[in-house]
Parts: structure tokens; C-alpha cells; sequence
């Protein structure tokens, strides 16, 4: 097992519905934005190494909001995600003006995860996860290398080991509009069978409305276990011959290897100006051939986001609750 563990933060959302960078909005008593919280608890919880996805035209910005996380010592590196991807994306398409989706924006952050084979977890930088769920992520991910080396040593290590951390879909909603949610199908004790993205998904009485990615209704009770896009991927290389592809670009991590080949497929199906390729739809599919086996970790701490403006203020009141409460110091990274 390696001591080192990298956390991989999407930062590089348009936040259309938000309507300014909610990436680095300040919405703390302190003036942190939800991204200094995330990178704080997760320090805390012993990840060493941290790697922004971000718009590479928005690099002066995160430089200066995070030089005193920087100044602090944390080890930041950034990763760039636009439409051109060297060796997957040499000419984008006519009429395309965004980049792919998360599930692109972590194959954008290959080139920075530190060695062939190491652990790596993902995260959202507009979302609030809680401390404890990071702690129990670094801790299930240094689990599930143990599992992925019995299972190696068995001959039964052709899967990839992932973990994801869930909260109940109640816990997660806007009051201000649908918001995107990937739920989940988990086969007792602990095994994700499927997660589906569900989209514009939102409270009525005792479920949650909402649709797929086709467009087909979605209907699904508040106790739902749903992905927040907070991954942690067991380091192992991948063999050639998971996709039964011969050219891999990156061999970072199982994970990278089998998403790459995934988005090659997605990008053969003509995606167009706007179908995006979601993570969350990509570990499905591998779910589906059999490919990962993906753990879940259910989580009891509290989920905060900012989707649309009028979501500020109650996540605002709430961090400023924990700071007077003595959970965060008020000025996340003063000396």
C-alpha cells in the first residue's frame, strides 16, 4: 500500500445556473469558498496531494484565491480540460464550444496523479462532503487495496476496485431547482449494482422527480442512496486487454485506462454539440460489462452545494453555524 493518497477536484464548471464562478464564491464566515472546505477536510483526513481541474483561461484566479492554501503548504498542481485532449480529441468538432463532462475532466487530470499505479480519490469543488467522509474514504480505498491484492493473488484480480461515498438523495436537493444526481442500485452489503444520472431531479412530498439522460422519468423515494461525484479509485495498472484496445494514452489507474477506452466509444457515437460524457454514466457502463467492481460507502455527514444563487444563503448560515460551533476555525488557512 502507498502512504500517498491525491485528491482530484473538478473545478472547471461553467456554473451557468449559478451565474459567477461558484468554484470560488466566498460563502464562509471567512470568505472561504467551498473549495477551500473541501481541500481543508481533506488534509485533515490524509490526503497529501491535490490536483484542480480547472479552464486553463482561469488559472490567475484559482492562483490567487488559493495562494494562502498554498502559502499553508499544501501541494497543488492543476490540470487544464478543454475540447482538444491530445491522442483522444485532436480536432473537436464543428459547433462545440464546451468541454466533455466529468467523466473527461478526470481523464484531463491523467498526467498529474503521481506514479502508474497509486490511489487517487475525485471530488466536486462546489459541493460540501463533511470531514468524516473523506476519513472514510482514504480509509476504505487503504481497505480495498488490501481486497485488491487478495483478489490478485487469487487470480480473481481482473476487475477494477472503486469506491463511492453516498448520501441519502433527500439530504441533497436544492429548494431553488433540479439538480443532477447519480443514484444508486446497491446489492447487499456494499456492492453498487447501477447508478443512473438522473437530471432536474427534485423533491415532491416523499420522492424525488426528476429524468435519465434520455429523458425518461425518474421517480425515486428521498432515502435513495445517490453519488455525489466524491470517488475513491484503488491504485493497480490496468492489463492491455480490458477494452480490447491496443492504444492507451494513460495507464495511471485501472480507473484511467477503462474510462479513456470508454470515451473513445462515446466520441464514435457522433456526441454533437452538448452530450456530455458523465462519469457517473461511464462507471455504469463498466459496472455493466462486468469491468469494476464498485463499493459503496454510505455516509452519515452533512452534504452542502451551491446550484443556484438562492442557494448561498442557507449553505452560508449553515458553515457559519460549524465555525461558531469551533468545527473550522474562521480563516480556514491563518498561521
Amino acid at each position: 500500500m502507498t502512504n500517498e493518497h491525491t485528491l482530484v477536484v473538478l473545478a472547471a464548471g461553467a456554473a451557468t445556473r449559478f451565474g459567477r464562478l461558484k468554484q470560488l464564491t466566498p460563502v464562509g464566515p471567512g470568505g472561504a469558498a467551498l473549495l477551500d472546505y473541501s481541500l481543508y477536510d481533506a488534509a485533515l483526513a490524509g490526503y497529501s496531494r491535490f490536483v484542480l481541474v480547472i479552464r486553463e483561461e482561469l488559472r490567475r484566479a484559482f492562483d490567487d484565491h488559493l495562494a494562502p492554501a498554498a502559502a499553508a503548504g499544501l501541494d497543488l498542481r492543476y490540470a487544464y480540460q478543454s475540447l482538444l485532449h491530445p491522442g483522444l480529441v485532436d480536432t473537436p468538432p464543428p459547433g462545440r464550444s464546451q468541454p466533455w463532462g466529468t467523466g473527461h475532466a478526470l481523464l484531463a487530470a491523467a498526467g498529474e496523479l503521481g506514479g502508474p499505479s497509486g490511489p487517487f480519490a475525485l471530488c466536486n469543488a462546489d459541493d460540501f462532503y463533511g470531514r468524516g467522509a473523506y476519513a472514510q474514504l482514504i480509509s476504505a480505498v487503504r481497505g480495498a487495496e488490501v481486497e485488491a491484492g487478495a483478489m490478485a493473488a487469487e487470480g480473481e484480480g481482473r476487475r477494477a476496485l472503486v469506491l463511492t461515498v453516498t448520501y441519502p438523495m433527500g439530504a441533497t436537493l436544492s429548494g431553488s431547482g433540479g439538480v443532477s444526481r447519480g443514484f444508486c442500485e446497491v446489492a447487499p452489503p456494499d456492492t453498487l449494482v447501477r447508478l443512473t444520472e438522473g437530471l432536474k431531479m427534485r423533491r415532491s412530498g416523499d420522492r424525488v422527480l426528476g429524468q435519465d439522460v434520455e429523458g425518461r422519468p425518474v421517480d425515486v423515494p428521498l432515502s435513495t442512496p445517490v453519488c455525489t461525484n466524491l470517488w475513491g479509485f484503488v491504485g493497480r495498472k490496468a492489463s492491455s486487454d480490458r477494452l480490447g484496445a491496443e492504444s492507451v494514452k494513460h495507464t495511471a489507474n485501472d480507473a484511467i485506462f477503462l474510462l479513456e477506452g470508454l470515451f473513445e466509444e462515446f466520441l464514435a457515437t457522433d456526441p454533437g454539440t452538448d452530450k456530455e460524457y458523465y462519469l457517473s454514466e461511464a462507471m455504469n457502463e463498466l459496472i455493466a460489462r462486468d469491468l469494476v467492481c464498485v463499493r459503496v460507502v454510505p455516509t452519515d455527514e452533512r452534504w452542502l452545494g451551491v446550484t443556484f444563487p438562492d442557494d448561498h444563503g442557507p449553505v452560508a448560515d449553515a458553515l457559519g453555524a460549524m465555525v461558531r460551533a469551533g468545527v473550522y476555525p474562521e480563516h480556514l488557512w491563518a498561521r
